[in-house]
């Protein structure tokens, strides 16, 4: 049972953080209490409204496709939360040096991943009954469906679990080896509730099945735990100095903005968003090739529908690779902040410098996410000139946002790796909704009317989101310069 005092004293830990926190700031606790209920109650009547007016059937949703959905969400946010709290810190040295097997901690730390999430997940499905019995909407809630979730995501959360250590060892050929040994779990669980297609009590039942897999995947991977830590922890070393990835015209900016760059190198980060990137794009075109070019859907979607897609998964790729790496801009120095403190330069400088180290990835989100699919469907150059333009306001919107939240909250928490909270963390992800929306639906209405003043409206609002960013990197320097070392 020593994987139980793992997982109590992490709970404790959390609680009592996350209890200091709602002293702190209560406030912030009931405005994220009203964005979740609204936000279970938007999808709620959103699915009543689909139900009612009838989807295409090129675009009918199943049961089974969101079982499958919640499972893949799980997953990732399994293998994002493992590689936090069970791979990357280097604190988990204290565990992994007591007298006690690698099993104990790997459990522990999953554990710890799979009540966090259920405690979202119990709540969600509670505030959904609630607006179903009280709101009397007509969404049905049949309880295999309801049991299924609850299955979905315990099975993605151990699947995303035994991911990041397989991904974490220490060759290309081992994470090759062992992320191909558990692909087959993958897609059987996608056969099992997609092409299969069945109705809620069998996809309950396919899914009683598949968890016990998932969760002998944890115990499968725990003795890998310890080189995966090793290898996340060490880094890439390097035996002489190697040339900066960018030149700069003050050398200044140039080295810290380095510094930034290759310390994402080292710590497998830039490799992660660029695989995540990568994914997203290749999930935009997947969809285009299922549903077809616009002119086979219906013509009230025909129009709107693949901007809307590629609108929609740059909102996902600019929050999680741009937004959140903002946030922890600096909660992420930790105790190392005193070297950086200790240069000679202004915090102004520094900020920029990290601005500077995320933006890197926004011509990758325009390239690989953006691009391809309207290339590929023929799309008009101003429509795709808008696409760009209105992806890239969102994109440095969206940074601008995290940078703000990052310097406003830092979070020094180890365990996190300068991560917000999930609290926090929700909070953004909303806001960063409503201003993705407004930022591309204002010069997309005008695009509607005049094409020219639609592109023109595009390069003001990427303007104006230019100055956002770099007016939340000096007020990040400033909270910077405030910092004590």
């Amino acid at each position: 049972m020593r994987f139980y005092a793992v997982y109590v004293a992490d709970v404790v830990d959390a609680t009592r953080a996350l209890a200091a926190r709602v002293r702190r700031r209560k406030a912030g606790v009931a405005w994220f209490a009203l964005l979740f209920a609204g936000s279970v109650w938007l999808a709620l009547r959103l699915a009543e409204v689909g139900l009612t007016l009838g989807l295409p059937p090129s675009l009918e949703i199943t049961p089974g496709t969101l079982l499958f959905l919640a499972f893949f969400v799980s997953l990732a946010k399994g293998a994002v939360d493992a590689y936090h709290r069970a791979i990357r810190p280097e604190a988990l040295v204290h565990l992994l040096a007591q007298p006690m097997a690698r099993r104990s901690v790997a459990l522990g730390k999953f554990f710890t991943i799979l009540w966090f999430n259920l405690a979202f997940v119990a709540g969600a499905l509670a505030l959904a009954v609630l607006f179903v019995g009280v709101g009397r909407m007509h969404v049905p809630l049949p309880a295999p469906f309801a049991a299924g979730l609850v299955l979905a995501v315990v099975a993605g959360l151990a699947s995303g679990f035994a991911l990041a250590v397989l991904g974490s060892l220490s060759t290309w050929r081992r994470k090759a080896a062992g992320l191909s040994a558990y692909a087959p779990v993958i897609g059987l669980v996608y056969a099992l509730l997609g092409p299969a297609n069945p109705a809620p009590e069998g996809a309950f039942l396919a899914l009683l099945a598949v968890t016990p897999l998932a969760l002998l995947a944890v115990l499968g991977s725990s003795p890998l735990l310890l080189e995966a830590w090793n290898n996340q922890t060490s880094g890439r070393r390097r035996t002489r100095a190697s040339a900066p990835y960018l030149r700069l015209p003050d050398p200044k900016l140039e080295a810290l903005v380095d510094a930034e760059l290759k310390t994402m190198v080292r710590k497998r980060q830039m490799a992660l968003s660029g695989a995540t990137i990568v994914i997203l794009g290749v999930a935009t075109l997947a969809m285009y090739e299922i549903l077809g070019p616009a002119s086979l859907l219906p013509r009230r979607y025909a129009d709107l529908f693949y901007p809307i897609v590629i609108a929609a998964v740059v909102y996902v790729a600019a929050a999680t690779q741009l937004a959140v790496p903002g946030m922890a801009a600096l909660g992420k120095e930790l105790d190392r902040l005193w070297i950086l403190k200790s240069h000679p330069v202004p915090g102004a400088l520094v900020y920029r410098a990290k601005a500077g180290a995320i933006l890197v990835l926004v011509p990758a989100i325009l390239g690989v996410v953006v691009l391809p699919l309207p290339l590929i469907a023929g799309f008009p150059a101003e429509a795709i000139t808008l696409l760009l333009l209105v992806s890239l306001a969102a994109s440095l919107a969206l940074l601008a946002l995290g940078l703000h939240v990052g310097a406003l909250r830092p979070n020094f928490d180890p365990n996190t790796q300068g991560l917000p909270d999930s609290m926090e963390m929700f909070n953004v992800f909303l806001a960063a909704l409503v201003l993705a929306f407004v930022v591309v639906a204002v010069p997309a209405g005008v695009y509607q009317f005049d094409r020219v003043l639609g592109i023109l409206a595009a390069v003001l609002v990427a303007d104006l989101a230019a100055l956002a960013t770099v007016i939340a990197a000096d007020g990040g320097a400033r909270r910077y310069d405030a910092l004590e070392a």
